[in-house]
């Protein structure tokens, strides 16, 4: 203990855990994750236990049980880390897309075009996360970002109502896209497809969804994998604007638009 001495390699050793152990807890803040990471815990305190009182039998299961653990990990947690990794990839200095009030205003407009229409759709806005690799299955254009236009795309009778509209500085750039479905159990079976790949998308990314449900014309913003309640217009506005608040730059703004059946 004499001998012992702290230096600045141990300063950052232990701020290098610190960090990584911060920011996978707010990966994993009200998801599943915490109930599976919860479940682990127990199994670690039950095999500290039997070793503690001599339960050998039990014991004999959990030293089985951890040699492979690491594997058990990756699978329990692999949307976790795939989400982590993605996000690992983000330029930590770019800022995020942001949106600047027009922007904004247009999205609330032509969501709440769609409910008058009594259609459904998604608006997916881009954060940090890039979704270039989702346009892949779209059809490029180039059209003003309008409720008019957003209600011709997502009119049923539409030939690409069904897929994903892309929307890069104001501007429709791709449409007819397709977005990852969440797995069954993750979304309620009240809702349908287009909640599915709301969460989908926001389980895999940071991006932010708008839901516009046909069936029931409610409103809802989904954010990492998790959906909120119903809004109006105005909290629908007060909602995107305090959320991307942070991602404002001279840059602009990314979304999409997405109307899934």
């Amino acid at each position: 203990m004499g001998n012992w001495q702290f230096g600045i390699a141990d300063v950052a050793d232990i701020t290098v855990v610190a960090i990584v152990v911060y920011f996978f807890l707010r990966l994993i803040r009200g998801t599943r994750a915490v109930q599976m990471l919860i479940g682990v815990a127990i199994v670690v305190v039950v095999y500290q236990l039997a070793r503690e009182f001599g339960l050998f039998t039990v014991e004999w299961i959990f030293s089985h049980f951890f040699s492979a653990f690491i594997v058990i990990l990756v699978v329990l947690f692999q949307q976790e880390i795939r989400r982590a990794l993605m996000r690992v990839a983000v330029n930590p200095l770019s800022g995020g897309s942001g949106a600047d009030e027009s922007t904004i205003a247009m999205l609330v407009e032509s969501s709440f075009a769609l409910v008058h229409r009594g259609w459904g759709g998604l608006i997916v806005i881009e954060l940090e996360t890039g979704l270039r690799h989702l346009f892949d299955s779209g059809v490029e254009m180039d059209a003003p970002v309008q409720p008019d236009m957003i209600q011709a795309l997502f009119c049923p009778d539409a030939p690409m109502h069904d897929g994903a509209v892309v929307v890069d500085g104001g501007r429709v750039v791709a449409a007819r896209v397709l977005l990852p479905l969440a797995q069954s159990n993750a979304v309620s079976g009240a809702y349908g497809t287009r909640h599915r790949a709301a969460v989908g998308l926001s389980e895999e990314t940071d991006a932010l969804v708008i839901v516009v449900s046909e069936e029931t014309g409610a409103v809802h913003l989904v954010e990492e994998g998790q959906m909120g309640e119903a809004l109006s217009s105005r909290a629908l506005h007060d909602r995107l604007k305090q959320r991307l608040s942070s991602f404002q730059v001279s840059a602009p703004a990314n979304a999409t638009i997405t109307g899934v059946d």
